[in-house]
Parts: structure tokens; C-alpha cells; sequence
């Protein structure tokens, strides 16, 4: 009955993964650093470059859409 129990409690409890998880796991920190520094280096040109504060918007908006593509192109190495 004890090992019973036992066996139930492990099947029921979550297992802690050890290792990487999650989507940011899959990058260095440098690639991580630089896809936040590129980001907002994007963003400050488009802030400075780009008089219309609604074309600002929408490319800021534009930019964060895209943004996951662009780090899978050029960063995945499957």
C-alpha cells in the first residue's frame, strides 16, 4: 500500500525540468543581448528618423510583430 501510494504521488507531483525551458532558453545571452540592443536601436532610429507620430506607432508596433520572425531567421540553428 506505502509503495502504492508512493507511485501515485510521483505520477501526480510536477517534475522540475533541469536544463533549458522555455523560448528565451534557446539563445545565449549575447544573441539575447544583441537582439535587445538591435531592437532598440530600431527604435530609436525610427523615433528619430520619422516625423508622423502615428507612422512612428505603427512601426514601432510593426517592428515588435515582426520581430520574432526576423530572430528565427536569423538566428535558429536547426
Amino acid at each position: 500500500r506505502r509503495q502504492w501510494r508512493r507511485s501515485v504521488v510521483r505520477r501526480l507531483t510536477p517534475r522540475l525540468r533541469r536544463g533549458r525551458t522555455g523560448r528565451l532558453r534557446r539563445h545565449s545571452r549575447g544573441e539575447r543581448a544583441a537582439i535587445v540592443l538591435l531592437t532598440a536601436v530600431a527604435v530609436v532610429g525610427i523615433w528619430s528618423f520619422v516625423d508622423d507620430l502615428a507612422l512612428r506607432l505603427a512601426l514601432v508596433v510593426l517592428l515588435l510583430l515582426v520581430l520574432p520572425a526576423i530572430v528565427v531567421i536569423a538566428l535558429d540553428r536547426r
